[in-house]
């Protein structure tokens, strides 16, 4: 964040528990920015930027596209529909692990727990086991609290390895997803928008709206051309109560304190039915 010296504390919210990949891009992202720092665990989106809005925690850590299962829609809608600020962004490498209340054989577990996506993601290592039926679970890391509750070894769960170190569990197989090269990125969501230097390099993330006819959305993007600005990612979402017509969610590379940047950004108000500006903040180098 803009604080260069650590404050006393920091209270952040996170999807999930214990061990999930949220709670660990949350912990890498903020660590040594406070004296204190609290990582505080929410069952969903939604209650979790309830908290930040009413002052319960200070950030929020949302994930807002995987790199397999691609746009996080949910994420997207809450963004629209709240009076929020991106202050930063924090790239976490899924790494998925069968974990179980033993040493067993894989092939032995009648039931793995884990979220949708994850177990969607490990579809043909799930194949392998003959008996097991795969069941929904609303985190990753919770589905590890599940079966270590049920005490019951034919039980297991899909999660990241720290969610078996923090629960005592051991990881049965490592790395079962069907493609290695998984990567959640994830916005740090804030009440107020914040500053950084023009020499730090960052991201613009925009909602606009467009009339509904010919050329609007490609009007936009060519003042975005015309400026010199490199487009990163561009989603739409339906409009409610407008059928057929759409927001679009774009980021661009550049700080809004870079004039060439702000010239643009008033250039895209005058060709837009609406724009807000989440807000500029540092490109993850990871």
């Amino acid at each position: 964040m803009a604080n260069v010296q650590p404050l006393e504390r920091l209270v952040v919210g996170y999807q999930g528990g214990p061990g999930a990949f949220s709670h660990i891009a949350a912990r890498r992202h903020f660590d040594g920015r406070a004296k204190s720092l609290d990582l505080v665990g929410f069952k969903d989106f939604s209650s979790m930027l309830e908290a930040l809005k009413s002052e319960s925690v200070d950030y929020a850590l949302l994930p807002i596209e995987n790199s397999i299962a691609g746009s996080i829609n949910e994420s997207y809608d809450l963004l629209k529909s709240m009076d929020l600020y991106l202050v930063g962004e924090e790239i976490q490498r899924v790494v998925h692990c069968l974990i179980a209340l033993e040493e067993v054989d894989p092939k032995s577990l009648v039931r793995v727990y884990s979220h949708p996506v994850a177990l969607s993601q490990c579809r043909r290592f799930l194949a392998t086991l003959p008996v097991c039926h795969a069941e929904a679970y609303h985190d990753t890391a919770e589905a590890v609290a599940h079966i270590k509750a049920l005490g019951d070894p034919a039980q297991g769960a899909i999660a990241s390895e720290e969610a078996a170190r923090l629960h005592g569990l051991p990881v049965i197989v490592r790395d079962i997803a069907d493609v290695p090269e998984n990567y959640t990125r994830m916005v740090v969501v804030a009440r107020e928008p914040e500053r950084f230097p023009i020499d730090v390099p960052c991201k613009t993330s925009l909602i606009f709206g467009t009339k509904h006819e010919r050329g609007a959305l490609a009007r936009c993007i060519q003042v975005l051309a015309d400026r010199g600005l490199n487009l990163t990612k561009l989603e739409s979402r339906p409009r409610l109560g407008t059928p057929w017509e759409y927001h679009f969610y774009l980021d661009v590379e550049g700080n809004q304190a870079d004039p060439n940047v702000a010239a643009a950004l008033a250039e895209l108000a005058q060709v837009t039915e609406e724009l807000r500006i989440l807000g500029s903040y540092p490109i993850c180098a990871n």
